[in-house]
């Protein structure tokens, strides 16, 4: 009996450890607790609406996005996941992340759309396919579909709708530049994002 209660209570100890490890911010945008950049102009916006923020473009050959500053330790483990609802999904109009945003001129970004995806490196203005390659997402309307950032170690992993597409490695001595993340839609199309969940590493003995 007493080693039963013994074996208890070491498992509750380590279940709380870990649990002091590990970080999480939700946000739903109930508050806009990230402050994230909202606007509405003639040709595209980004608001909260009913739950959701809604980025909308209206013109094919441009893009528009919206970003904020997250309360992370870029340099430390983390998983930050971002949940979509897409009204229109095809081959025609990619959708997705940015991370590591300097300003509208430097950033960097993994788009989605129809069984493929891309990564971009925008510099000075200018975008630079970084890579390309397949996934498992296929069409429709409304679709849901669930894109996460992960950091372990000197990897960045992509995931679409928790399936891993894509690892990248940070060359040694070098780490990201910003805690600034958003969302990006290329294209006239909408994208609706339901939640954004941060995991934060706080500490890592691996």
């Amino acid at each position: 009996m007493k080693r039963i209660y013994f074996l208890v209570c070491v498992l509750l100890t380590v279940t709380f450890v870990n649990a002091q490890e590990k970080r999480v911010i939700t946000e739903n945008f109930e508050n806009n607790r990230f402050n994230w950049s909202e606007f509405y102009e003639k040709d595209y916006s980004g608001g909260i609406q009913g739950g959701y923020f809604v980025l909308q473009n209206k013109k094919d050959g441009f893009f528009t996005r919206s970003v904020a500053d997250f309360p992370i330790d870029i340099d430390s483990n983390f998983k930050i996941t971002f949940k979509f609802l897409v009204p229109r999904l095809n081959d025609k109009y990619y959708f997705g992340i940015i991370y590591d945003y300097e300003d509208i001129n430097n950033f960097r970004s993994f788009l989605a759309s129809e069984k493929k995806y891309k990564t971009v490196n925008r510099v000075n203005g200018i975008d630079n396919l970084s890579n390309e390659g397949s996934i498992i997402l296929n069409s429709g309307r409304n679709k849901e579909v669930i894109i996460d950032i992960e950091r372990k170690g000197n990897k960045l992993i992509f995931s679409v709708d928790n399936m891993e597409a894509l690892q990248i490695t940070i060359p040694r001595g070098k780490t990201l530049n910003s805690n600034s993340f958003g969302f990006l839609v290329e294209g006239a199309n909408t994208i609706k994002v339901s939640e954004v969940i941060i995991n934060q590493i706080m500490r890592d003995d691996n």
